[in-house]
């Protein structure tokens, strides 16, 4: 206890600069790693970035498949319609061959 007394002023002004630069740099190392680790896992979104391409390549195909299906269905509804009224004329053409 009598060396802690005998402590100058100079001496217990340093140990108090030293312990507020201890804190400081506790502070800015805490703030730092919360910073590279925010920027790790959202900053540059690297990952997110290739599975937006990858989402949006499926978006696009899926519209060309959907583009297909529709012009196919148009074309078979075209072709039934077609082949509904031929066979309608074929009725009519075999009720009147009938009808002779």
């Amino acid at each position: 206890m009598a060396q802690e007394e005998k402590k100058s002023a100079e001496d217990q002004l340093r140990e108090a600069v030293w312990t507020w630069v201890q804190r400081v740099v506790v502070a800015l190392v805490l703030f730092g790693a919360g910073f590279f680790a925010g920027y790790y896992n959202y900053g540059d979104a690297i990952e997110l970035r290739q599975e937006v391409k990858e989402l949006n390549d499926n978006i696009v195909d899926l519209k060309n498949q959907r583009e297909t299906l529709s012009t196919k269905i148009a074309r078979e509804t075209r072709d039934k319609e077609v082949c509904q009224r031929d066979m309608r004329e074929m009725k009519k053409e075999l009720d009147a061959a009938k009808a002779d």
